[in-house]
């Protein structure tokens, strides 16, 4: 009865999250494909040029330029029931806006490089995409949170077929374009807001800031050594070809990632709400379920792969076990999200912020150190290790308020050693 039960339960979740599941897998499907497909139409050095904006770069900057206020927005609404603070909101948009408007100036009355100009741009977008994605899952509108979480990345599939088939050419002044074309949605949008705009908002903003500027600082300091990798590579070894190549098998790799977001999309209030016992069962056994599904990805994408990328065929023989360690890696970032999410719900975020910045100053010192013996394997090693020891902070914390996710700390701890073992020994 029981397993009939369970049946049923998970038939009436697909009826009721059914456009919800189509929805994702086309957006997702496109946040996937697209940097791959750019991987075979643009040079190497243009392709790293490009992740080093959008997944690199802007995406750190985005999280400096959110101010934290996204993370408020369900601990307002979901935690503490304080619905008459939600307006506040509201005057984000109008922050992301001036912010645009002073890049837009600074850009065309000083100038500074099309590289960090592109990565301003898709930290505008990525900034209002996660904001405003944030606010719609936690409002149970799923649907429409996973095309706002994808908006860039459709944005760029449209260059990509629109150059295949001739209409563009395909160069990065034509992806700038299209990326500055496409912010002026999120202009409009923050036209709109000012609109409604009432003196009665300032007050509540400042108070949704004094709050989040906490959630500010450990959500940067986990971003910086979690997705920090294009930058550093960039920053270390000077070469857009190789910032390139490990990002395009980072984004093979977090084809797993999809299957996080999925989950943390349609369960997210449920992230805010279950108790920590249930939600380290959960965690333990999705680890254990990613990392399986992780190397098989890797494994057969050998057999696979070549026939459809020269990308992949032109690199892999050479780079096999930096994306044998990403296809690990991936599942470390995804347990530093969820983790994140309880410490925020536990309002745990000035506890970790310094053990962050510990784990990012002696992160920094050990690349200077060995900088000049440093090859991508040697960094990949470093980083990995700094990311392991981070869920453990993040564990940590958690534990000194009595949640101890003992399941998880088990399972992440043997899928690092698994990896991290064989990784050395080849």
């Amino acid at each position: 009865m029981r397993i009939i039960e369970k049946m049923n339960d998970i038939v009436g979740l697909v009826k009721d999250k059914f456009w919800f599941f189509i929805s994702f897998i086309f957006c997702k499907g496109v946040v996937f494909l697209t940097p791959l497909l750019a991987a075979e139409i643009l040079s190497k050095d243009d392709f790293g040029v490009l992740e080093y904006a959008l997944a690199g770069l802007g995406m750190i900057l985005n999280t400096s330029l959110n101010l934290g206020v996204p993370g408020s927005y369900p601990f307002y609404k979901l935690k503490k029931k304080e619905i008459s603070i939600l307006e506040g909101f509201e005057l984000h948009y109008i922050w992301l806006l001036v912010f645009f408007g002073l890049i837009q100036i600074c850009y065309y009355s000083v100038g500074f490089s099309m590289e960090y100009y592109m990565a301003l741009n898709m930290a505008y977008i990525i900034s209002n995409q996660v904001f405003i994605s944030t606010q719609l899952k936690t409002n149970d509108k799923i649907t429409r949170a996973v095309f706002f979480d994808s908006g860039i990345y459709i944005l760029l599939i449209v260059f990509i077929i629109t150059a295949y088939l001739g209409f563009t050419s395909k160069t990065l002044d034509n992806i700038n374009f299209f990326v500055k074309f496409y912010s002026f949605f999120y202009v409009g949008y923050a036209f709109f807001k000012v609109l409604k705009f009432n003196k009665n908002i300032i007050f509540k903003y400042i108070k949704i800031i004094k709050f989040s500027y906490h959630l500010l600082f450990s959500t940067i300091l986990i971003f910086v050594i979690t997705v920090s990798g294009r930058v550093i590579v960039e920053f270390f070894f000077k070469d857009f070809e190789l910032v390139g190549i490990y990002s395009f098998y980072f984004r093979l790799a977090a084809l797993v990632v999809m299957i996080y977001q999925v989950i943390s999309i349609a369960f997210f209030k449920d992230i805010y709400t279950l108790d920590p016992k249930t939600l380290d069962k959960y965690f333990a056994l999705f680890y254990v379920f990613l990392f399986i599904i992780s190397m098989l990805s890797f494994i057969v994408s050998q057999e696979v792969a070549p026939h459809f990328s020269s990308f992949y065929r032109d690199t892999i023989e050479h780079y096999k076990y930096i994306y044998f360690v990403l296809s690990a890696q991936v599942i470390f970032w995804i347990a530093s999200a969820l983790f994140s999410n309880i410490i925020d719900r536990e309002s745990l975020a000035k506890k970790i912020t310094p053990l962050f910045l510990l784990i990012i100053l002696t992160f920094l010192s050990c690349l200077f150190i060995f900088k000049t013996k440093l090859t991508l394997f040697s960094y990949l090693a470093i980083h990995f290790s700094f990311i392991y020891v981070s869920n453990i902070f993040q564990i940590f914390v958690l534990y000194q308020k009595g949640i101890f996710f003992k399941k998880s700390f088990l399972i992440l701890s043997s899928i690092f050693f698994i990896t991290l073992v064989k990784y050395l020994v080849n």
